[in-house]
């Protein structure tokens, strides 16, 4: 969907980091936004000053872990503005710790808001795009955990695949459909956000590649090549395990006979 003005867009932990970078993007392209978060002083904050620059946003308190107030904040777009266009669901969380020490308090934490939290964004959202009756554009927020397991983060990474798998199936049946509805799934590196402190990469330039990939219809956005190597690496040894198996099988079958 080449045309952004005025259109209409939701994007979910919208109160800092990337989703404030990305609502700032589309404000920029002349969109109207409806800035979710689950911290009403950050989401305030900063839709407050986003109208002092003439955008037109709208801030709603929303713990996206909750499908209940997914939906109501699905109502609240239609409420404000009559149709949604492009659903981005960022909101996410993180916990470090070995996979076997971590508290399962953790684990159902970063699954509940990474991956739920995606899963609730989708259920309420990608209706409201269709009845639209216009072009639309879903955006996931998955991670370079997406595609290279990262040691000590092993919720994350549970929760960030399943974000690639589910961002996949969903491109796969809105083209069934015949929907002008298009899907892209983001993997940043190590962008500097309140959860990454320690990288130097800012958030806009996730809010620039996002933009591109609606306007483009890419499926895959990634915010540099750092980890590139590491991405060819994975897939080449699941590609070759595959030929291993085969061999295997193989010689056991002949063997048999």
């Amino acid at each position: 969907m080449e045309q952004l003005r005025d259109r209409v867009a939701v994007v979910t932990g919208a109160g800092s980091g990337i989703g404030l970078a990305i609502t700032e993007a589309f404000c920029d392209e002349g969109m109207r936004v409806v800035m979710a978060d689950i911290n009403e002083d950050a989401v305030a904050a900063a839709a407050a000053a986003l109208v002092r620059q003439g955008a037109d946003v709208h801030p709603v308190v929303a713990d996206v872990r909750d499908p209940a107030a997914v939906d109501a904040l699905g109502q609240a777009v239609a409420a404000r503005y009559g149709s949604l266009h492009v659903a981005v669901n960022n909101a996410g969380v993180v916990a470090v710790g070995r996979s076997w020490e971590m508290p399962l308090e953790d684990w159902h934490r970063v699954i509940d808001v990474d991956l739920w939290g995606v899963i609730h964004g989708i259920r309420s959202f990608v209706p409201l795009i269709l009845e639209s009756g216009d072009e639309g554009h879903v955006v996931n927020t998955a991670s370079m955990a997406a595609v290279v397991a990262i040691a000590n983060l092993g919720p994350y990474n549970v929760a960030k695949h399943g974000v690639l798998a589910l961002s996949d199936v969903l491109r796969a049946e809105l083209v069934q459909l015949g929907a002008p509805v298009g899907v892209s799934v983001v993997m940043p590196g190590m962008i500097k956000t309140g959860m990454v402190p320690i990288a130097s990469m800012p958030p806009s330039r996730v809010a620039v590649n996002v933009v591109d990939a609606i306007r483009r219809n890419r499926a895959y956005v990634f915010t540099d090549d750092e980890s590139a190597a590491e991405v060819q690496q994975r897939l080449e040894s699941i590609i070759a395990a595959r030929g291993d198996v085969i061999a295997t099988y193989g010689r056991g079958h002949d063997s048999a006979d």
